[in-house]
């Protein structure tokens, strides 16, 4: 199963994330949800550097 992000950010370890992807398809894995810890962490970063970010991201959360 593969989510999509609400920010796409370039990842200093792609390689895991397609890691992660190969081992999801490899064993059948259809309900696996994979968090990267480290992704939220700069996320919740930048959010707070960039005012204007974090609403955007609560405006289109809203809209969910």
């Amino acid at each position: 199963m593969k989510t999509e992000n609400a920010f796409s950010l370039i990842a200093s370890a792609s390689e895991d994330q397609d890691d992660i992807t190969a081992l999801s398809e490899a064993f059948d894995l259809k309900a696996f949800r994979y968090i990267d810890i480290a992704r939220e962490e700069r996320m919740k970063a930048i959010l707070s550097r960039w005012p204007l970010l974090h609403e955007m991201a609560a405006v289109r959360e809203s809209n969910r």
